[in-house]
């Protein structure tokens, strides 16, 4: 993918142009359409699998009965479940009448999903019964809400059952689907991962998502015809409540590629699967490449029919991203970076693995910057400081906080990212961490996820965090919290030593290693810093 650096400000190719008016309803109207009685969707658990034409007939079915109910466009409606057929349905039939989704992330605590309804306003509520007990309790007495619709066959807590919604059957060429402004309606509420607060409601408009859908055709042709290869079939295990795992399941669904999906990580199924349906195509995050460099259990299947890997949601260090394609077979690991703000991805790498540890130059109609984070200088290549984007992917805003949006961009529409990273002298990006998650000492700034992916070298740790301890005198000290590889025996002191032999002296790991069964990570794979300070010893380390 071509790059243009002028005055330090690096540029994708040209973007393809999207009339506003169009409707991202109107583009799954006409792909369903077209997919007709071929196979969509496969959930990997049961072996069920629905055609196009199934999700299309449905989708419809339900948008009908949804404005019976009274949604009408502009509306919201909140969808909470795992990955399962009615979340597609649900998802296309809210787009059809011109609503807003706001997908809810099923592991929420009550005070979240209380948060998440609070700034959205939610007029219906999609739930499945593995979340049906918590939306119910958050959402009874708030004025607002007035449907509540549940998926399955129990009768979990007071609700309108999704099967009956879905049973009167409406001719797909009489459907007329709702008129939306497209570059100025929402046609999602996406939740930013909150890994350092509550998150916050990304409204993402209709050109957002037809824009996004048009990169990643362009990044899969792209990649396919430089490797002369085809993908027929994609995994999906990236919850599709997240913005990662949704926006990405439903572009690829828009070309027509049959998706198997997962509702959850088991290490065996996980295998077995892209084993048993050839998968040509895996998304994944940071852990599951881990899993893949390093489980015992990853070199008794056969992985060779994967074609095409990307890696987002954080950053993959190269030893790791080798590491894979050495023991696999399965060739380089395309990373991508993306933040929902900026409908997710900004940068994916279609090199053949020439750059290890890039994630690429920027998407079309995208000017990326980098400017030091103390003087706010124009950094040219090499040079590490913080990423600024302009592009049509831009977000809309924050749904029920518009100073917070408005903070985010600058007079020339560049949206300020909150990472770090730098660019080559050919435009390629390396990401090394986010800001907010810098850790001080005595004036040095640390990259947690640098010594993260030295840790992950040392054949004793299968998972790690890094975070920073407060200590009175230095401000922080590199702390790690380490998962023990199968077997290993390895101790805090060997692991303090191991890094100490590889990094500057600001970047030891003074505030010590701790031993834990696992690292708390978000749905998107993103670890969980604030809970790892949370478990860090009251007692301040010592220099």
């Amino acid at each position: 993918m071509p790059a243009f650096i002028h005055n330090n400000v690096v540029s994708g190719p040209e973007e393809e142009y999207i009339p506003a008016h169009l409707s991202f309803g109107q583009l799954l109207y006409d792909k369903l359409k077209k997919g007709g009685k071929r196979t969509a969707l496969i959930c990997a658990e049961t072996g069920d699998s629905v055609t196009y034409e199934y999700i299309l007939q449905n989708s419809v079915n339900l948008a009908v009965a949804l404005q019976k109910l009274g949604l009408q466009k502009g509306d919201v409606v909140a969808l909470s479940c795992e990955n399962r057929f009615e979340f597609m349905v649900t998802s296309i039939a809210v787009q059809f009448c011109g609503a807003a989704l706001s997908t809810l992330n099923v592991t929420y605590s009550p005070g979240e999903i209380s948060h998440i309804f609070n700034i959205s306003k939610p007029k219906f509520i999609f739930m499945s019964p593995i979340t049906a007990q918590n939306i119910y309790d958050c959402s009874k007495d708030l004025p607002y809400v007035q449907k509540l619709i549940l998926f399955g066959e129990y009768d979990i807590v007071p609700a309108i059952f999704y099967n009956e919604l879905i049973k009167n059957h409406v001719n797909i060429d009489d459907f007329v689907l709702t008129d939306v402004n497209g570059l100025e309606d929402t046609a999602g509420i996406m939740c930013s991962s909150g890994t350092t607060g509550l998150p916050k409601g990304v409204m993402l408009t209709h050109v957002n998502f037809l824009t996004l859908c048009a990169h990643m055709r362009y990044y899969l042709e792209t990649s396919q015809a430089s490797k002369k290869h085809k993908v027929k079939t994609a995994l999906s295990l990236i919850p599709w409540f997240h913005a990662y795992g949704f926006i990405t399941t439903l572009a690829i669904m828009c070309i027509q590629i049959e998706i198997v999906f997962l509702v959850r990580f088991d290490e065996k199924q996980y295998l077995e699967t892209i084993q048993n349906y050839k998968i040509n195509m895996m998304t994944l995050v940071p852990p599951l490449a881990v899993f893949l460099a390093k489980h015992p259990l990853v070199t008794q299947y056969d992985l060779t029919s994967v074609n095409e890997v990307w890696c987002g949601a954080a950053p993959l260090s190269k030893e790791i991203q080798k590491a894979v394609s050495e023991r696999t077979d399965i060739g380089n690991i395309k990373q991508g970076y993306g933040l929902t703000e900026v409908t997710m991805a900004c940068c994916v790498d279609l090199t053949g693995g020439d750059k290890i540890g890039t994630c690429g130059t920027p998407a079309p109609g995208m000017k990326i910057k980098v400017l030091d984070i103390q003087t706010g200088e124009l950094l040219g290549p090499g040079k590490e400081g913080e990423l600024w984007i302009k592009s049509p992917l831009r977000m809309k805003g924050y749904v029920g906080d518009q100073a917070a949006g408005d903070a985010l961009f600058d007079a020339a529409g560049y949206v300020r990212t909150g990472d770090i990273g730098y660019y080559d002298t050919d435009g390629y990006f390396y990401i090394v961490d986010r800001l907010k998650e810098l850790i001080k000492y005595k004036g040095f700034q640390v990259a947690p996820a640098e010594l993260e992916a030295l840790l992950l070298q040392h054949g004793g740790v299968a998972e790690c965090g890094v975070v920073g301890a407060p200590d009175e005198l230095a401000g922080e000290l590199p702390a790690a919290f380490v998962v023990r590889a199968a077997s290993s025996t390895v101790t805090a002191n060997e692991l303090v030593d191991y890094i100490a032999g590889k990094v500057s002296p600001a970047k030891r790991l003074r505030g010590g290693v701790f031993f834990v069964d696992e690292i708390p990570k978000n749905a998107s794979g993103k670890i969980l810093r604030r809970e790892l300070k949370s478990m860090l010893p009251k007692a301040k380390s010592k220099l």
